[in-house]
């Protein structure tokens, strides 16, 4: 049994996706930049907890309510305290994929009491230097000005990105499924989306992972090399991290390698 809610803050509109399986900690699945809630289907229907997948703000039946204010990743953070207020939600297992998975730690940095445990997949902890931070968001705000313009062509070139290189090949049905989800967005709301959560505009979170104390899982492709490089830091952070590196996959593991990446939830 699942349903679909709808929950509005003072600052955006949230579309929930939330199955009925068994009584336990729900597990909560945030999607990376130009996914949806969806992107996690084929996840949550092999799972045997509960689960709760996200619209986030920008992506999919999620909103910002009003384009011109600022909105931060912060705002984010507050904003999902509220919705699991709404949802009578006390902890989560809190899942994220890329972006989403930073957004999960600024999340457990500012909220750690209602995180039972931190999922990362393919995940950063930000970037460290100024300098650096700034050239970042240069270049997303280069992409911003793509996507207003031209969502097919942004489209295509981020999926030619070495992230993804051989998604194609392994799931033909998931990449073309992702494909449609990217193509599906709101080309304002999604800009804004990355205008808010660029990596330029985040802290860097690095040194707050030795505070978590909750587990940790942490799951690379081992095809991708700079994320598990950077999950091996993470991990080195935390007694308590446990970090999968899984064959056969690159940046998005739950769609290159579902059953191993399911196996490493330990839900």
């Amino acid at each position: 049994m699942s349903k679909e809610i709808i929950i509005k803050t003072k600052r955006t509109t949230n579309y929930a996706y939330l199955n009925s399986k068994r009584d336990a900690t729900p597990t909560l699945f945030l999607h990376g930049f130009t996914g949806s809630h969806s992107s996690w289907e084929k996840v949550i229907e092999k799972i045997e907890v509960a689960a709760i997948a996200l619209d986030l703000p920008g992506h999919g039946k999620s909103t910002f309510n009003n384009l011109d204010v600022n909105y931060s990743i912060d705002c984010w953070c507050e904003d999902l305290n509220e919705i699991l207020n709404s949802l009578e939600v006390d902890k989560v297992n809190l899942c994220g994929y890329s972006m989403g998975g930073r957004l999960a730690i600024a999340f457990a940095v500012k909220y750690p009491k209602r995180v039972n445990k931190l999922i990362l997949e393919s995940t950063s902890c930000g970037i460290e230097g100024a300098e650096d931070k700034e050239e970042r968001f240069k270049e997303d705000l280069k992409l911003c000005s793509l996507i207003e313009a031209d969502l097919l062509k942004f489209v295509k070139k981020w999926e030619d990105s070495t992230l993804f290189i051989n998604q194609r090949r392994r799931s033909l049905e998931g990449f073309l499924n992702q494909k449609k989800k990217r193509l599906s967005h709101n080309p304002i709301q999604l800009s804004k989306a990355l205008r808010s959560f660029s990596q330029g505009q985040m802290d860097f979170y690095l040194h707050n992972i030795s505070k978590f104390e909750f587990p940790i899982v942490i799951i690379n492709g081992a095809e991708d090399k700079k994320y598990v490089q950077i999950g091996g830091q993470i991990s080195a952070l935390a007694s308590s991290a446990k970090h999968y590196i899984i064959p056969n996959s690159g940046h998005n593991v739950h769609l290159e390698n579902p059953a191993l990446f399911i196996d490493c939830l330990n839900l």
